[in-house]
């Protein structure tokens, strides 16, 4: 699961320097805003997987874990898709959906979009599943099912 939107670069969320401490890329924290929130339902801010949360770096899309050992000027780099951290289950996956969806935040939902809009160099990023947009053009959300899946049931 990624998302992604407008609302996170307006509150410049996309370039809040706890992304790039080595912790985060390595998995080993969270990055903790109260402006990381896809539904205001009580459950807190979303977790983020930091190695595969894609950047913006000099133009060029990136994984969160190629940027643990690089010296990065502000500026140079901005989060682009955040990956939601999940057990890497489609079930996991659609737990959080599901909480978007009974708020009625998301008037789109394409159970089969025809584009992956998730990117990683200039290659779409597995397959997608679903797509989700928010009401307000403040969210978007892409449930993709990856390459490196164990099975056809493993989906992020």
């Amino acid at each position: 699961m990624y998302a992604w939107g407008n609302f996170f670069a307006e509150v410049h969320l996309n370039i809040d320097p706890q992304w790039v401490t080595p912790e985060f890329l390595r998995g080993e924290s969270d990055v903790v805003s109260d402006s990381l929130l896809i539904v205001d339902d009580g459950s807190g801010p979303l977790l983020v997987d930091g190695p595969n949360t894609i950047f913006a770096v000099d133009d060029e899309l990136v994984l969160g874990s190629t940027l643990i050992d690089r010296v990065l000027a502000p500026g140079s780099w901005r989060v682009r898709y955040i990956r939601v951290a999940t057990d890497g289950t489609q079930e996991d996956a659609l737990r959080i959906t599901k909480a978007i969806e009974e708020a009625d935040d998301y008037y789109y939902v394409d159970r089969a979009p025809q584009d992956n809009p998730v990117r990683l160099g200039q290659d779409a990023l597995g397959e997608v599943v679903a797509v989700w947009e928010d009401l307000n053009g403040q969210w978007d959300l892409a449930l993709i099912r990856l390459e490196d899946s164990p099975d056809e049931e493993h989906s992020r």
